[in-house]
């Protein structure tokens, strides 16, 4: 039972009006309604704090489809394929028949273990040995000095 709720019950039930309860206890006239509706229905029960009985809204995907994804993302990454959240998309819409919106795909894809990684892209015409003079602080070849403690 929440302590403001039976706040409110117990200053109704002295005898303090109703404003002066609601002004003490921080509800709105809406609110204090539903309480003591609540009590009137439940008894003491009803003042309890239901929002953990709310389970949310269901799942998009059953546990089943969550699987099929699974095993169609690993077999198609095993051959090089790369999946993302608009691939995903597209293919709940067409084997799954089910509209999805893209950040769910995303969810979806953090769901069966999948991170989004791909290589850096390179450009075509990139010399690799160009760009290893070019760097500032060249990689050592031989052992460090700091470690030499």
């Amino acid at each position: 039972m929440e302590r403001r709720r039976s706040h409110l019950l117990a200053f109704l039930a002295e005898g303090k009006s109703a404003a002066e309860a609601l002004k003490l206890t921080g509800y709105s006239y809406q609110g204090a309604d539903k309480i003591i509706d609540a009590y009137h229905q439940h008894g003491l029960a009803g003042l309890k704090d239901q929002r953990h009985q709310n389970s949310g809204a269901p799942t998009l995907l059953s546990d089943a489809e969550v699987l099929l994804l699974a095993r169609t993302i690993r077999a198609d990454t095993a051959s090089g394929g790369v999946w993302n959240g608009a691939r995903v998309q597209s293919w709940v819409k067409q084997e799954l028949e089910k509209d999805v919106h893209l950040s769910r795909c995303y969810a979806f894809l953090d769901a069966v273990g999948y991170s989004l990684q791909v290589p850096r892209p390179r450009h075509v015409e990139a010399n690799q040995v160009t760009q290893e003079a070019f760097q500032k602080n060249p990689p050592s070849r031989g052992p460090s000095s700091y470690g030499a403690y």
